[in-house]
């Protein structure tokens, strides 16, 4: 029987922290090279990657998915049918980044022209959607395997696919960006080529890793053989499409805040990017500790041991704090820092620079409140209480972009003020998350100990 102490929780967390780290390097370092290329360029990347990702959380939602049925089965011992969920997921996966890839280049083109106040900016995010949508399929499956060996808690291979996946998007952004090394020079559509290739060698190496493993015999995943059966996975569907849903409006009104701060001009735009950039550095404990969270409790509830989950949460919280406060001290201590190593732009305004530097001060705070509210939210995903959490999500959003109307819009404030919405957004999430949590433990009898 697993037990979770912290040593435990750390074991399953500290490479899924180091993973998320290695790609939080990724995006730093194709921040780095495409601010080089100037204004128009670093708010077209942003503003692009942003749109791009936010398609992919339906493939992610499904991931999820995955990673909650395989760790509940795994605490069941209900290992012989864990194969047969991956392979058939597997299928589903190809379907639907088919059916966004689609989407994404019938109506991507009208919707960016939509949104976007620059017609340069938009323009410079059309090439970049062109190229970056074809990752949409490598990312998918990857991301299928990433939830079946966090669902088992194997993930040190992660780590391993995490560490690949970076050293050759980073080889290949300084061959594709600048034309290094007889290579022609792309300019911004070289970042979403050499993201799109390093996902790619991502995926085959976890593919090639779960066959050639005899450690997974016992899922019975070579056993192919009357194995497809998408209408008695179901089921998986409906697990995860409300956390397929949740990702998208999540990342998409994060877009909706990004096109509003392009309306106030690039200077703004380019602010905004520098923090978003560095929330990457914050979310590399709380992505972990959110993965984490959602294996753990839903293992427990395979065992039967829901009496002993509030517990578990103290101590996964207890960790997910100190490790925010290593990972993002600097926002506080040396913010400077931390945004010229990003900020490579040879024309940066002196302004950008102090408004990114009183940013990413301010919002520190947000952080830490998300540091106990992501392991609320994904407390309920790990239960299997995937529609709460869609439903806790959209009323933060709800929240949150009543919040943007209003600052905004109505009050227009500075860029340096409306990022209370922050504040609102993850204090909404943590505050939803914990009272359903606690009106539902209280409908739990605990065991006699």
């Amino acid at each position: 029987m697993q037990k979770y102490t912290y040593r435990a929780i750390l074991k399953i967390t500290a490479p899924l922290m180091l993973g998320t780290f290695v790609q939080s390097i990724v995006t730093i370092t194709d921040a780095v090279f495409v601010s080089e290329l100037g204004d128009i360029v670093i708010g077209a990347f942003g503003n692009g990657s942003l749109m791009y990702i936010s398609l992919f959380m339906f493939c992610r939602g499904l991931a999820d998915g995955v990673q909650i049925t395989v760790a509940n089965k795994d605490g069941a011992g209900a290992r012989a049918s864990i194969g047969d969920t991956l392979f058939n997921a597997q299928i589903f996966q190809l379907f639907l980044s088919g059916l966004l890839f689609a989407i994404l280049f019938i109506f991507g083109e009208a919707v960016i022209i939509g949104l976007s106040e620059s017609s340069d900016v938009a323009q410079a995010m059309i090439d970049f959607i062109k190229v970056r949508g074809w990752g949409l399929f490598f990312a998918a499956q990857h991301m299928i395997l990433v939830g079946f060996f966090i669902g088992l808690g194997r993930t040190n291979i992660i780590l391993v696919s995490a560490l690949l996946i970076a050293v050759c998007n980073i080889f290949l952004d300084y061959l594709f960006i600048h034309g290094n090394m007889g290579m022609p020079a792309l300019g911004l559509q070289g970042a979403p080529l050499a993201s799109s290739i390093s996902e790619l060698v991502g995926f085959l190496f976890l593919l090639i890793y779960l066959i050639k493993s005899t450690a997974f015999n016992k899922y019975a995943y070579k056993q192919l053989r009357d194995k497809l059966n998408l209408r008695k996975h179901l089921s998986l569907l409906k697990l995860s499409y409300p956390l397929m849903l949740q990702g998208v409006l999540s990342l998409s009104t994060w877009l909706v805040f990004f096109t509003l701060i392009e309306h106030m001009g690039t200077a703004a735009l380019e602010s905004a990017n520098n923090i978003k950039y560095m929330y990457f550095l914050a979310f590399v404990p709380l992505f972990g500790f959110g993965a984490a969270t959602r294996t753990i409790i839903s293992n427990l509830v395979g065992q039967g041991k829901q009496h002993i989950i509030p517990k578990i949460q103290r101590r996964i919280i207890f960790l997910s704090v100190l490790f925010t406060i290593i990972f993002f001290h600097g926002a506080l201590l040396y913010p400077e820092t931390l945004i010229r190593m990003i900020d490579h732009n040879p024309n940066l305004d002196p302004k950008v620079l102090a408004d990114s530097i009183y940013i990413l001060q301010f919002v520190s705070g947000s952080i830490f409140i998300f540091s106990f509210a992501v392991v609320y939210l994904n407390s309920v995903a790990g239960l299997g209480e995937t529609k709460m959490t869609f439903i806790i999500e959209a009323v933060a959003i709800m929240f949150y972009l009543i919040g943007c109307y209003y600052f905004i819009y109505l009050w227009e404030w500075d860029i340096k003020h409306i990022w209370w919405v922050e504040y609102i957004y993850f204090g909404s999430l943590g505050l939803f998350s914990f009272v359903y949590l606690m009106v539902r433990q209280k409908g739990i009898q605990s065991p006699s100990v």
